[in-house]
Formats: structure tokens, sequence, C-alpha cells
């Protein structure tokens, strides 16, 4: 049975939104309508063109609105949000998610379990489909996000940041510069960047079955989840990410664990590219380019995230499949 939630644990939800005018009343009713509900409600419209703003205006007067003239992307409009509110938990959504009614009072359950729970990762099924989409993460050699083997609740490298609890003293602990997420990130990764992070400092990241949600997936690119079927734009950004997660993270030991499955996995990804999406291989330059472009930033941000690191290569590794 799921306990009930102290007063003092308010929660803020803070949704990034790009034309997802179509998914936007869903997602709202959905949150407004909690059994616990939220504390508040922040939208961020990333210069959104389909009627977003006026259908916000028009029935949603309790959610706070802000406006950014163009998309400054999702860990921009994130971190905006989050400064923008109070709650001692923050709540990462997209327009493209449905919450259960319990949604929150079983995620604050599962926070509450231990002051050193930082994320709490909920089981997101496809929205058409009914399947599993998502039960907590865990990396794979290469440095790709899969799944993790959870049927119950259990500890996991990261959740997706398409609906993240995250705990605001961890956000506050693990926030580099002004950032909470990366804004050179622009799109993809952030989570995970996040999570790698929130790790490095002692945080956990819990997987709570009993928090339950529905997602479209890639609902403002039209449902293209794959990354060989995305535009240009976000691929380049998905690459490039990649890279910017290990070159900031990844302690020696764990650079060493999996430095001969990157380059195994660079060196396959051009013929698998030239097979699959010859046209996309000028993308894969680029965000080669973009990468080495940003690597000085990155590097700079390395250094005062391995200086306050707490924790060792082994408790890192343990959440790649393999290790």
């Amino acid at each position: 049975m799921i306990g009930h939630v102290a007063p003092a644990e308010r929660v803020s939800v803070v949704i990034a939104n790009w034309n997802g005018a179509c998914y936007l009343s869903r997602c709202l009713d959905a949150v407004l309508g909690q059994s616990s509900p939220a504390a508040e409600i922040v939208v961020v419209d990333n210069g959104s063109t389909d009627g977003s703003v006026s259908q916000l205006k028009g029935r949603y007067p309790e959610v706070a609105l802000i406006q950014n003239s163009e998309n400054e992307g999702t860990s921009r409009a994130w971190n905006l949000a989050i400064d923008r509110t109070a709650g001692d938990f923050v709540l990462i959504l997209n327009t493209d998610v449905f919450l259960d009614r319990d949604f929150l009072l079983s995620a604050l359950e599962a926070a509450r379990t231990s002051q050193d729970i930082g994320l709490v990762a909920p089981r997101i099924l496809c929205a058409e489909t009914g399947q599993v989409e998502n039960v907590g993460l865990v990396l794979q050699r290469r440095l790709r996000a899969a799944n993790g083997p959870y049927e119950n609740r259990a500890f996991a490298f990261a959740g997706s940041g398409s609906a993240l609890l995250c705990r605001r003293t961890m956000l506050r602990d693990i926030q580099t510069g002004m950032e909470y997420f990366d804004e050179s990130f622009f799109a993809y990764w952030e989570d995970i960047d996040l999570a790698w992070r929130a790790q490095l400092r002692g945080w956990q990241c819990l997987y709570e079955p009993g928090a339950l949600a529905q997602h479209i997936g890639s609902g403002s690119q039209g449902g293209k989840v794959r990354v060989v079927d995305k535009t240009p734009f976000f691929q380049r950004h998905i690459w490039k990410n990649r890279y910017l997660t290990f070159a900031k993270n990844a302690s020696p030991g764990v650079i060493l664990s999996l430095l001969p499955w990157l380059v195994l996995a660079e060196l396959l990804s051009w013929p698998y590219l030239l097979f699959r999406a010859p046209g996309r291989l000028s993308v894969l330059l680029d965000a080669r380019a973009s990468f080495l472009r940003m690597l000085p930033l990155a590097l700079g941000k390395r250094r005062t995230i391995q200086a306050r690191r707490k924790i060792g290569a082994r408790r890192v590794l343990r959440f790649f499949v393999g290790f």
C-alpha cells in the first residue's frame, strides 16, 4: 500500500515544450489530476509555432509559462524552469509523457526510502502499444544507454529525461556553474550526463515500477525514435553529446576499461552508416567536429567534476553491461 507523502515534500513539475500542442493538454491534465498534487507547474516554451502558447494561456492559467523566442534546447529550458521553482523535488517531464494518477505518490515514496536517492526513474510504457519502453537505464560498454534488467524496485544508473524525479539538494550538489543540465548539449544525453555526475557525487538512482507513465516517443519529431531516422540536426547532437558525456565524467579507471570497446564501436559505426544511411556520413563527421570544438569547455567542466568525485571506477562500472 502506498503511504502518505509528508506535507514538506513539495514537487515542482517542469516541462520543456517545443511544438507539442497536440500532446500538451493530455500531459497537463494528467499532472493536474495527480492523487498527490504538485505544488507548482512550470512550462518553458521553446519558440513553438503550433499554437502551444495560446493553448497554455487559454486553458491552463494556473501553469506558469516561460517563453523563449526560439528553440534554446531542452537543457536550457529545464534549467530556466528549475530556477523558477521551489519544490523539494523536481519532476522533469516531456509534453508527450502522460502520468498515471498515482505517479507522484509512488515516486515520492521511493525517494523517501533513503536520503542518498537523488533520482527516481519510473516505469515508462509506449503510449501506442503498451509495451515497456523504459525501466531505468544501464550503459553498454560501447557507451549506449539500455534498459536495465529490472522488474522490481532496484538501483539503476540513470532514468530517462522524458520523466525523471530529481531531489533538489542533488541538483544543487551537482550543479556546474549555473547549470544543472549541460546547456552545450542542447538535446539528448543530458539525462545520462546528469545521472553520471550524480553517481560520482555518491547519489543513487532508484527505479520505481509503481511510478507509471506512458510515452509517445520523440513526439516533437513525428515519432522518429531510432537515431538513424532522426533529422541530421538531432543526429549531430546525439553523437556529439555521447562523446562530451564520456569526456566530462569518465574517471581514468573507467576510460581504461571502456576504451577498447569505444574504439571498436567507432570503427564499426562508419561501415554501418555507409550501408544503412550513406547520406548521413557527413553528419557523423560534423558531430565529431562539433565535439572537438566543444572539448575545451568540456575539459574545464571535467576538472571540476573529477575534483569533487566521491566514488571510484568500480561503482560506476557495475552499471555497465559486461562488467
